[in-house]
C-alpha cells in the first residue's frame, strides 16, 4: 500500500467532487431538461402514433364501406343492364314478329290478288277462245257470249 498515498486518494476525491458540482450547475439543468424534453417527444410521439393508427383504422373501414357500397351499386347497376337487355331483346323479338306477319300478310295479299288477276285474264282467254269457237259453230255471237259468261262463272266459284 504503499502506492496508494492517503493525499492522492483525498486530491482525487476533492477532484471528483468538484468536477460533479460543476458538472451539476453548469450542465446538471440542461441535461435535465434535454431528458424531460425527449421524453415529453417520446410521449407526444407514441400518442401521434395512436391517433395514427386510429386514423388509418377508421380509414380501411371507411374504405372497405366505401368498396363494399361501390360494389352493391355496380351489382344494380349489372342487374339493371341485363334487365334492359332482355327487355329491349324482347322488344326487338316482338318487333321482328309484327313485321315479318305484316310481310306474310302482304304477301299473301299480293298472291291473292295476282290469282285472282291470272283467273279474270284466264277467263277472259277462255270466254275470247270459246266465242272464236261458238262463232266458227254458230251464228249468233252475243247468245254464246251470255252463255260462255255464265258457265265460266259458275265453273270458278
Amino acid at each position: 500500500m504503499d502506492d496508494l498515498k492517503l493525499g492522492i486518494v483525498i486530491a482525487q476525491i476533492i477532484n471528483f467532487w468538484i468536477l460533479f458540482f460543476l458538472f451539476k450547475h453548469f450542465l446538471g439543468a440542461k441535461i435535465v431538461k434535454a431528458i424531460e424534453e425527449r421524453r415529453k417527444h417520446l410521449k407526444a410521439s407514441a400518442e401521434a402514433e395512436d391517433i395514427a393508427e386510429q386514423k388509418k383504422q377508421e380509414a380501411e373501414k371507411e374504405a372497405e364501406s366505401i368498396l363494399s357500397s361501390a360494389r352493391k351499386k355496380a351489382s344494380e347497376i349489372e342487374s339493371y343492364a341485363e334487365e334492359m337487355s332482355k327487355n329491349n331483346a324482347a322488344k326487338a323479338l316482338e318487333r321482328a314478329e309484327k313485321e315479318a306477319d305484316h310481310i306474310i300478310t302482304s304477301g299473301r295479299d299480293q298472291i291473292e290478288k295476282e290469282r285472282l288477276d291470272m283467273v279474270n285474264v284466264m277467263k277472259e282467254k277462255v270466254v275470247d277462245l270459246s266465242l272464236k269457237l261458238n262463232s266458227k259453230l254458230f251464228s249468233k255471237e252475243a247468245a254464246n257470249k251470255d252463255f260462255m259468261e255464265k258457265e265460266f262463272s259458275q265453273m270458278t266459284k
